[in-house]
């Protein structure tokens, strides 16, 4: 008689969502997507301190994905030009990401 080994049986793995880190002006940022909403969370990664939210880059897969900061960090990107840098940078590290999946 056979039985089945535990071994055969593999939990499935967990999507990869980090997309990857960039550099925007004088900011760090971690890009993780966030399959539920089809956006791309954006996190302030510094050495030594605790990951901040930023924001997210909302509707990615259209035509004009928006930005959306929370307001106690839209002083980080004050400007509308650093803000579409912010946007245009998140596009082009999802768009890199997804096409290496």
């Amino acid at each position: 008689m056979h039985y089945p080994s535990a071994a055969v049986h593999q939990p499935p793995q967990p999507e990869e969502l980090e997309v990857g880190i960039t550099v925007v002006g004088p900011i760090r940022l971690r890009c993780l997507f966030d399959p539920d909403w089809g956006s791309v969370l954006c996190l302030r990664i510094a050495p030594g301190e605790v990951a901040q939210y930023l924001g997210v880059v909302a509707g990615i897969e259209t035509d004009s994905p928006n930005l959306h900061l929370i307001d106690k960090q839209r002083w980080r990107f004050p400007t509308p030009e650093s803000r579409e840098q912010l946007r245009q940078s998140v596009i082009a590290l999802y768009r890199t990401w997804r096409y290496r999946r």
